[in-house]
């Protein structure tokens, strides 16, 4: 294109000489001598004119906005007769302006040739920097409306015709709304469509929103929806639209977890001060038969029933935190299992005349029915009778005087079980779910007859699982007895039974030995040096571990009872000290202490120990520990 378009009886800008902001109308001639602006356009943009008066327009253009604005001249002149165009310009200093430039053909010669146009140029930098930031600002929050991963909403509020907010209509919503709220497809749907019964608190928390435009924050439950809302709101556009957008997170699972903290705490503290009661219980009738017998001078039958009662009393405390440990050591993967092949039935005969004793003392009777033929397993015996212990210790406990136990053993689907069903208070509906967990085994009713931890039955469940069974409990509910059912599987190949362990060593009488016995506890020392002494042993004490490595050089004892846990050099150091002499060879050294894990005996075999007795020991086991000494 090479017409000129030149100033011709324009009327003057509406802008000021220098380039204000504002508008020029112009009328211009075109003719074949090139690109020159109007004097008047100079004069509004500030743009300096040549000799001639003309000055080439185009070449002021934003180089980017060049190739569209000849093309709407173009069009002018030859096609539509008209043009309406933005462009920029670049002013010197290189000030940038926005024109908008609207023409329309004024005259042509009698060959239709455009002679003459006319148009208004009007100054749009301040708006369309404005119409370019609102852009910006939507894409923004559109990129932001987008990817956010809180869920967000904006609501319109309905009201009833009291002005009560009753309702909202989604209005628009972002990709992560459904996976917060479990909402499909809600825009342009209301509340009450999607979810009939939603609280009325949600509604006039909006409402309030939307009335005073004051932003709110609320962390409450939403029943129906079957979750937990942390929600954030702000009033969203002018008050008469009655919107509020709306920024939420489901925390409904971090809800859950916080409950179930406080639900253990709570199991645990009551735990604790059920475990305390526990451990306490046995020892008022230990401080009376220790009074007794201080009492009972020669009189052998109040001094045999008071060391029988000590005795039971040491053995249900041992028993209660044996099973405490276990429990510990199999949650940290530390209890392994003696798998031998055995004989089910076996297992359970002699767990059951274990206790025919101890269900006689209480007055409770228990039967039995075994099958004739082998029931093979491979299986821990030890383990195994601890599990069937531990649920005919329940069921006494639980089973009033006078009450029945029976255990049955049957094979079923290649499974031993083992029912273990009583006649005593039952289980309610609610407590059989969480009967196997440890802190829920506290009995509600403290002041129960029947109270206790429950520790025996939680240990039950999980010794069971480490031999690939399980144990089920089922009752009636309350007053209607219970039963439990231990399922182990049985050996794939059948073969003889197993005989088993009785426990019985051999003939465990000693002649009398040289004992020495290391313990910083003087009570512990001098008890067992008692025993020693009844046993009919010579028997030193020491309280200290280096005085007890200098008895035993000087004494040269037969027998060394040595606890471990020793401030100072323990027992493992003074152990190995022994060792490095000579003169131990042959002694018999056995590891005192209350510790009793497979790694605990493998250390104390390490040290050079010869036995490894775990506290509180027996007179049985102390004399196994001599066994064959001398």
């Amino acid at each position: 294109m090479s017409s000129v378009i030149s100033a011709a009886n324009a009327p003057p800008s509406t802008s000021s000489p220098g380039g204000a902001a504002g508008s020029v109308l112009y009328r211009a001639q075109v003719g074949e001598a090139g690109r020159a602006a109007p004097q008047e356009v100079c004069a509004f943009l500030g743009l300096p004119m040549d000799a001639e008066g003309d000055k080439d327009w185009w070449c002021n253009l934003h180089p980017a906005d060049l190739p569209g604005a000849l093309a709407q001249y173009d069009g002018l002149l030859h096609e539509r007769g008209s043009m309406d165009a933005e462009y920029r310009v670049v002013l010197e200093g290189g000030t940038v302006r926005w024109l908008r430039d609207r023409a329309v053909v004024s005259a042509r010669d009698v060959e239709g040739r455009v002679i003459a146009v006319m148009g208004l140029l009007e100054e749009v930098s301040e708006r369309t920097v404005l119409e370019r930031q609102l852009r910006e600002s939507q894409l923004k929050y559109r990129a932001l409306f987008e990817s956010i991963d809180a869920g967000f909403c904006v609501i319109e509020m309905i009201y009833d015709q009291a002005g009560k907010p009753v309702d909202y209509l989604f209005l628009e919503v972002n990709p992560a709304f459904e996976r917060h709220s479990g909402m499909h497809q809600a825009t342009g749907r209301r509340m009450r469509e999607i979810a009939p019964n939603h609280e009325a608190f949600w509604f006039e928390f909006y409402g309030e929103v939307a009335r005073d435009g004051e932003p709110r924050r609320l962390e409450s439950h939403a029943h129906e929806l079957g979750r937990w809302f942390d929600v954030y709101a702000f009033r969203f556009g002018a008050p008469e639209l009655r919107q509020v957008a709306v920024l939420f997170s489901d925390t409904s699972e971090r809800q859950q977890a916080e409950e179930a903290l406080r639900t253990v705490d709570r199991r645990k503290t009551e735990f604790i001060a059920t475990l305390a009661h526990e451990l306490r219980n046995p020892l008022a009738p230990i401080s009376a038969g220790l009074q007794a017998l201080k009492l009972a001078g020669t009189n052998a039958e109040v001094t045999g029933r008071a060391i029988a009662m000590i005795e039971r009393q040491v053995g249900q405390m041992t028993h209660l935190l044996d099973d405490l440990l276990d429990i510990n050591r199999i949650n940290l993967g530390k209890v392994k299992l003696r798998r031998a092949r055995l004989d089910m039935a076996e297992v359970v005969r002699h767990t059951v005349q274990d206790f025919q004793a101890h269900y006689r003392r209480l007055n409770r009777r228990l039967s039995c029915d075994l099958p004739l033929a082998p029931m093979q397993a491979e299986a821990d015996a030890t383990r195994l009778s601890q599990i069937l212990g531990n649920l005919l210790n329940n069921a006494a406990k639980f089973t009033s005087e006078g009450g029945h136990v029976h255990v049955a053993l049957k094979g079923e689907d290649g499974q031993a079980v083992v029912r273990v069903r009583d006649d005593g208070i039952g289980i309610a509906p609610a407590q059989l779910e969480s009967i196997f967990e440890l802190f829920a085994q506290v009995d509600d009713d403290k002041q129960s007859a029947f109270g206790g931890l429950g520790v025996g039955i939680a240990l039950a469940k999980q010794l069971a699982e480490l031999h690939g069974g399980r144990l089920e409990a089922r009752s009636e509910g309350a007053g209607k007895g219970s039963e439990f059912t231990l399922k182990i599987p049985l050996s794939e190949e059948a073969g003889m039974a197993a005989t088993g362990n009785d426990g019985n060593t051999g003939d465990t009488a000693t002649a009398q030995l040289r004992v020495l016995v290391i313990d910083d506890n003087r009570d512990a020392a001098d008890s067992i040096a008692m025993v020693m002494e009844l046993l009919g042993h010579q028997v030193q004490t020491r309280y200290c571990g280096l005085e007890g490595l200098e008895a035993a050089q000087a004494l040269r004892p037969q027998v060394v009872f040595m606890d471990i846990g020793m401030p100072g050099l323990d027992g493992h150091e003074i152990c190995r000290r022994m060792r490095a002499q000579d003169w131990s060879a042959g002694m018999r050294i056995v590891a005192l202490t209350g510790w009793g894990a497979d790694e605990d005996r493998q250390r104390t075999r390490e040290s050079g120990f010869d036995h490894h007795l775990v506290k509180p020991v027996t007179a049985a086991s102390l004399q196994e520990a001599l066994a064959g000494v001398g």
